[in-house]
């Protein structure tokens, strides 16, 4: 079902467009504070009593913030796709997965890139235990793209085909060779 963008207003409403451009506002104003956080003096420095510096934790706190952020968006992100896009349903879900899955994903990333700052210094020479937590977290959101991916493989090309060649158009004779013209 393919909306324009008139009827798409309608469907998802003001307070939902909104409230999806406040969260990425946020996340982006949220990186840009950050950013700032890291140039102010002394952030460099070591909190007292243990090996992380004020800035690893500021990192660490706004990580958090974004992480929650993607989580939260994930499922809307979703529906978003469901709405937009024209095509058979199978299609669609698989997509519209997909996109939630790898706003997930990308949440796991952040959150291992962002918590980086505080929890490797406190392994202290057993930084691959903090990798291998992740990646066990990691690797199952993986797995379910790995496998909306694979399941919508055969209806997408399915689609792709309709959409070029036209429904029910097939030219070849079944083996996927052009049929001979017999008629001389």
């Amino acid at each position: 079902m393919n909306l324009d963008s008139t009827t798409l207003r309608k469907a998802i409403g003001r307070t939902e467009v909104r409230s999806a451009s406040k969260l990425l506002l946020s996340a982006a104003a949220l990186l840009f504070v950050l950013y700032l956080v890291t140039l102010l003096p002394g952030v460099d420095r070591l909190v007292p009593q243990t090996p992380v510096t004020f800035a690893a934790v500021v990192t660490a706190i706004a990580t958090v913030a974004v992480v929650g952020l993607l989580v939260y968006s994930a499922p809307k992100l979703a529906s978003l796709v469901r709405l937009a896009f024209d095509g058979p349903r199978e299609v669609v879900e698989n997509v519209a997965s997909v996109v939630h899955w790898v706003v997930v994903l990308a949440a796991i990333l952040v959150a291992h890139s962002g918590l980086a700052g505080i929890a490797t210094p406190l392994f202290d020479g057993f930084e691959w235990v903090y990798d291998a937590m992740f990646l066990l977290v990691a690797l199952p959101v993986l797995v379910v793209i790995v496998g909306r991916l694979y399941v919508g493989l055969d209806p997408s090309a399915d689609l792709i085909a309709d959409k070029i060649v036209g429904e029910g158009n097939d030219s070849t004779d079944g083996s996927g060779h052009e049929p001979t013209d017999q008629t001389k």
